[in-house]
């Protein structure tokens, strides 16, 4: 299985927290009408939503907040996707989270801490995008870009993403 991901700073993380299942063809949607009880439509995937409206695994969720604000410690090795129009944070330490998707419209800072914390981290349609991977914490980076200027340190995908770079990180 893939190196488990999906983290965010130590402060953050009181502030908010997301979950989603991991995606395939058969949670494809349209609409939120194409989707199972208790799910929602969140870019094109069908996506588990607690009672709350806030999506599965979310320690806290504000939803009266603008954004909507969502704090995952640990998605038990699932993978998680943050939705459109919510600001997650999320922190995994070693094997607790699988895969990470921060959808578009979407802002995350993600912190992965401990071997095989977080597995690949999705972020390139992100608004605003913070990844921190410690050393054989992460799998792949995917951070947001406009063209060939990338959100990291050194213009390329990965070792992590900053939506401090310049401006043209954070369009949020």
């Amino acid at each position: 299985m893939k190196a488990r991901y999906l983290v965010a700073s130590g402060a953050l993380l009181a502030a908010m927290s997301c979950f989603v299942d991991r995606k395939s063809d058969s949670l494809a949607c349209t609409t939120s009408a194409d989707c199972a009880s208790g799910r929602t439509c969140s870019d094109g995937y069908c996506v588990e939503q607690g009672s709350s409206g806030c999506p599965a695994h979310c320690a806290t969720c504000d939803t009266t907040s603008t954004p909507k604000t969502c704090i995952v410690s640990d998605t038990g090795g699932d993978s998680f996707t943050c939705p459109s129009g919510y600001k997650c944070l999320v922190n995994c330490t070693a094997n607790g989270c699988g895969d990470i998707t921060c959808a578009s419209g979407s802002q995350c800072t993600i912190l992965c801490n401990g071997t095989g914390a977080c597995g690949t981290i999705a972020c390139a349609n992100a608004c605003a995008c913070d990844v921190t991977c410690n050393t054989g914490s992460c799998d792949t980076i995917h951070c947001p870009h406009q063209g060939g200027s990338f959100c990291t340190p050194d213009q390329t995908d990965g070792p992590a993403c900053t939506s401090a770079a310049g401006g043209r990180c954070n369009s949020c």
